[in-house]
């Protein structure tokens, strides 16, 4: 009998049974593609000699009698259909107890209609959202989980097999809550990561498009930030930069639209939900969303005077202009854990978080550790150090945001950061006219100082 079974072998569930495999926990494996397959992962196994001992089932119901009791599945299918097809399935085969551990991006709102659906059978869930990729997984995943804590404790030992050591030498797993908020704390983590992604892709767009850089002096500027920045998606950017195809840089190649997975938007919905500011993230989602009128785009742009480009970027202000975007960043998701506590009588801890991020995560950095160290992140807006290290940010990022809107180049999240600071600085904002209008038109109540 095996310790574990997983539902889903694709990439990351690849890289996921090669892990656990390889630290002895042995496994069942199962995709719904091995039943027309009399040795379905033949190829792997010659190339990965850690998955030799693993059992490989076309037929779900063997695959379930060949693991040991109160049995753990792991699913690692995509979210939507394919996910909930395969837990209504589990559920009408599995034991009391069993435990189901839904490993996907799943929306934080399905994640808690599950736990109540599989608790019904008796069935023990765990939701959990596992950061790192494919490379990540394979070496140490960062592991955000809620659900039953019964279940967390008969399970909590072989991941602390399989994740990476963190910054407080704890393993890059917890547990955040007895509901949805493993998924919840992953949705935080992508949405970051969208911010990021941006805030990189605007930084070598403006460098590019100076006619002052090439890829190769921008990989090299990259690289000598990473120096201390130590951001994973700064690496992989840098690597990408130099990237070739058929003697082309691949960014030449790439065509200029972006796709997203769902997570950016779930994000944004409890932002409005909860009357949260995610100015960045919404400034992010929407150049995924205006990229796919790539014919518009370029029709309008045909009947646009172009500026002549050839200006010069301050490297050292972008950098800073960086840092201070960044940080206005992590504030906003952090002001969103605290009012899904607040409203959900939750009780995350942001320093948990970014424990459990600050390695093997995708969006991992110095800067994680810093936040972690170093600023009072349970209550960020009352942190005195991040005020001041934002303000003294300030003025190269008006830098930037000026330079770039000289030279007409788009870049998204570096006004709303900046906006978000100065809303956040000021004791006085627009919103009385706001509310004057409301008491004429809707005799709406006004309060008097």
């Amino acid at each position: 009998m095996n310790n574990w079974g997983i539902v889903g072998i694709g990439r990351i569930g690849l890289s996921m049974a090669r892990n656990m495999s390889d630290k002895g926990i042995s496994l069942s494996l199962y995709d719904k593609i091995f039943e027309n397959k009399s040795d379905p992962i033949l190829e792997e196994k010659k190339l990965y000699p850690e998955l030799k001992k693993v059992s490989v089932f076309n037929d779900i119901l063997n695959f379930i009698e060949s693991i040991e009791r109160p049995r753990k599945i792991l699913i690692l299918v995509p979210s939507g259909n394919p996910n909930e097809q395969v837990i209504s399935k589990l559920i009408t085969i599995l034991s009391d107890n069993d435990i189901i551990i839904d490993a996907g991006n799943t929306n934080p709102l399905i994640s808690y209609r599950n736990k109540l659906k599989i608790a019904k059978n008796n069935i023990l869930y765990l939701g959990i959202g596992v950061s790192g990729g494919t490379q990540g997984v394979l070496e140490g995943p960062s592991i955000m989980i809620g659900g039953d804590n019964s279940a967390f404790k008969k399970v909590k030992d072989d991941l602390s097999l399989i994740t990476s050591k963190t910054i407080e030498n704890s393993k890059s797993y917890d547990f955040f809550g007895d509901s949805n908020q493993g998924h919840f704390v992953k949705m935080i983590h992508n949405g970051i990561e969208y911010v990021e992604m941006q805030l990189i892709a605007s930084i070598y767009k403006l460098l590019f498009d100076s006619n002052n850089y090439n890829n190769q002096s921008i990989a090299q500027i990259f690289e000598d930030w990473n120096n201390n920045l130590n951001s994973y998606l700064i690496d992989i950017s840098t690597q990408k930069i130099l990237e070739k195809i058929d003697d082309k840089y691949l960014l030449e190649k790439i065509d200029d639209v972006a796709e997203d997975n769902g997570t950016g938007r779930w994000m944004l919905n409890y932002g409005v939900e909860l009357g949260c500011s995610l100015s960045m993230l919404s400034s992010a989602m929407d150049t995924r969303f205006i990229s796919k009128l790539q014919s518009e785009r370029n029709e309008i742009n045909k009947n646009i005077k172009q500026s002549s480009k050839k200006y010069k970027v301050d490297v050292n202000s972008l950098k800073s202009a960086y840092k201070f975007c960044s940080l206005v960043n992590f504030i906003q998701a952090f002001c969103l854990i605290n009012a899904a506590n607040k409203t959900y009588n939750w009780n995350i801890s942001i320093s948990k978080v970014l424990n459990v991020w600050s390695n093997g995560s995708i969006i991992k950095s110095s800067l994680i550790n810093d936040l972690y160290s170093n600023y009072s992140v349970e209550n960020i807006l009352s942190d005195k150090k991040i005020i001041k290290d934002l303000n003294h940010c300030k003025s190269d990022v008006i830098n930037i945001i000026m330079l770039s809107l000289k030279n007409d180049i788009s870049i998204p999240c570096f006004n709303d950061a900046l906006n978000y600071f100065n809303s956040i600085s000021s004791n006085s904002l627009s919103t009385k006219m706001i509310q004057a209008q409301r008491n004429f038109f809707g005799s709406h109540s006004i309060k008097i100082k």
